[in-house]
């Protein structure tokens, strides 16, 4: 995973492509100074869905699930955010109340940052601006994309991808492949992937067969980038 080149040595260490990777130091001690930080435990609601869109929130640390509810009650995972990331801000932009909840999957820090504070922010930081307009149009790409791939590939193409997805951005890559060290339960895999459980558990049974990858509880290691990538139609 890249990392931030300009993150204080003594301090955390953000990936470059996040929000907060992406700004000055200065930037990121004006936000600080502005915003209200405050310790996640494993399981809390940071952004509740339907709540009123009054803040944006920084994840400074730590692993978040972002879900939604679905026609029948159920609560369908969206997507994973990590420390450095940016959420809320389209609640913010549009004045809508939110459109899914974000939890947090383990002890991690955020920040939550006023509506007025956030438009102040982006007003005088030209980087920050910037940074969350790149992240809408990060998540905005997503899901463009995943209703395309919905449409288009079947559910073990639309799974490899997934996978793929997600070693590339939360992986950790060592001599034996690329770990995938998130506590996702296969129904949450389903859910992203667009599939139902019994065929991410084919999925994952091939691959552990065919020796493309390894799996524990909620971990995934991917052994065979390659043939993941034939997998995923690249």
């Amino acid at each position: 995973m890249a990392t931030n080149p300009n993150a204080e040595s003594a301090g955390p260490v953000w990936p470059s492509t996040g929000f907060f990777g992406q700004l000055t130091p200065g930037t990121r001690a004006a936000i600080l100074r502005r915003g209200t930080r405050r310790q996640c435990s494993a399981g809390e609601t940071v952004i509740h869905e339907g709540a009123r869109s009054d803040s944006a929130v920084i994840l400074l640390s730590g692993l978040y699930k972002v879900v939604g509810l679905t026609e029948t009650g159920r609560e369908a995972l969206l997507a994973i955010r990590v420390g450095g990331d940016l959420v809320g801000e389209l609640g913010i932009a549009d004045g809508e109340p939110r459109s899914a909840s974000v939890r947090a999957a383990a002890r991690g820090e955020c920040l939550r940052l006023g509506e007025r504070d956030y438009h102040a922010i982006l007003r005088t930081h030209p980087d920050a601006n910037r940074a969350a307009s790149r992240a809408m149009a990060a998540k905005l790409r997503s899901a463009t994309r995943r209703r395309v791939e919905f449409a288009t590939f079947p559910a073990p193409v639309r799974a490899a991808r997934v996978l793929r997805e997600l070693a590339a951005a939360h992986g950790t890559r060592n001599e034996r492949g690329v770990l995938i060290e998130i506590a996702l339960a296969q129904p949450e895999l389903a859910a992203l992937a667009g599939a139902t459980e019994a065929t991410i558990q084919r999925v994952l049974t091939s691959m552990r067969e065919e020796e493309i990858a390894e799996t524990g509880y909620r971990w995934i290691r991917i052994l065979d980038e390659r043939r993941l990538d034939e997998l995923a139609g690249f």
